[in-house]
């Protein structure tokens, strides 16, 4: 090419570079948009000097409350029924960031996990309320079921250290064994009968095809005992179950994680219900489930909620990255931490 060409070739394309160069720039200047890495890095060098500076945690607390008061202006919070004006939100949730952002720089050997999932997980499941009590009988911010938390040397209700007569309605402690006991039978009997339970249409229609073809029903009279037996094991656990809640309510009633003297008696009845306890626990949980899971956020929190168990998935490449089970309730639980997530970090 002749120097007369090229030099017409620069000069034709320089504007086209001069706008590439203003759109990187450009695009070089946008803020950062909060991300959800789905593999989360297993280095935690990153995530240390991102949370150890000072502050984070304040500043963690703040987006989190901001995010409470633009989409709860003047709403009942979920879990509390209860407006923001009558919650003193902002002592908890500043509490809690600093035992999250604690937590989560000890247990990054296991494995990182970022606060402000963790933030995001705990008002999926209790809306930072101490003395939350699911139907399942999970105890505290973090919601955690008595035989987890005892993994990580936790006090629970059913099994506490406080001398005979301190708790209130001492009557209703043995309901915790019953419920555990009633629970136990229901599942023998499903597994027992798996086809009558599991697969109920596959026995409807084998008891249409011996109709049809003019012959007894021999074994309608079993079916129909199971059923019953079904019925009765699952309205004594019902009953068993909502006597254990109402013994951990008349426990918590009038107590508060924020007065010296009620902390001293939670110590040795619940202690899922104080922070020091059941999120150190969490943020542990959260990093084995994360090493489990070869980083999988999804798959993690998945685990957290439905067990790790549920969360396997032997598949080829899949297998070291686990999976969401398919569970209604697990499904709706990440899909809320996922944009609590978002719209906390976005407010950071």
């Amino acid at each position: 090419m002749n120097t007369s060409r090229r030099t017409l070739l620069k000069a034709s394309l320089a504007p086209l570079f001069f706008m590439a160069g203003t759109a990187r720039a450009e695009e070089a200047a946008l803020p950062d948009q909060p991300e959800i890495r789905i593999i989360q890095d297993k280095d935690p060098a990153l995530l240390l000097a991102r949370i150890s500076t000072p502050g984070f945690d304040a500043t963690l607390a703040r987006a989190v409350l901001n995010f409470l008061f633009d989409t709860y202006p003047t709403a009942n919070l979920p879990v509390w029924k209860l407006p923001l004006s009558r919650i003193d939100m902002h002592v908890r949730v500043t509490e809690i960031a600093r035992h999250v952002v604690q937590a989560a720089i000890s247990h990054a050997a296991i494995h990182p996990v970022d606060p402000c999932w963790i933030m995001g997980q705990i008002m999926a499941e209790s809306f930072f309320y101490e003395f939350a009590v699911s139907s399942a009988l999970a105890v505290g911010p973090c919601q955690f079921i008595a035989p987890t938390a005892r993994t990580y040397g936790l006090v629970c209700a059913d099994a506490h250290k406080l001398p005979p007569g301190v708790a209130r309605k001492p009557e209703l402690e043995p309901e915790f064994e019953r419920a555990a006991q009633l629970r136990t039978r229901t599942r023998t009997l499903r597994r027992e009968n798996s086809t009558l339970f599991s697969s109920p249409s596959k026995t409807l229609r084998a008891i249409l095809n011996t109709l049809a073809a003019g012959k007894p029903v021999t074994n309608a009279k079993a079916y129909l005992t199971t059923l019953q037996s079904m019925e009765k094991l699952q309205s004594e656990y019902s009953q068993a179950r909502d006597n254990a809640r109402q013994y951990l309510q008349e426990n918590f009633a009038e107590r508060s994680i924020f007065n010296p003297q009620d902390v001293v008696f939670l110590e040795k009845f619940d202690q899922r219900v104080l922070y020091e306890h059941s999120i150190g626990a969490m943020v542990r949980m959260m990093a084995e489930n994360l090493r489990a899971r070869n980083g999988n956020i999804l798959a993690a929190t998945a685990g957290y909620n439905a067990g790790p168990g549920n969360t396997s998935y032997p598949s080829g490449v899949y297998a070291s990255f686990g999976r969401i089970p398919n569970f209604g309730e697990t499904v709706d639980y990440v899909s809320k931490i996922v944009i609590n997530h978002y719209e906390i970090t976005r407010r950071l």
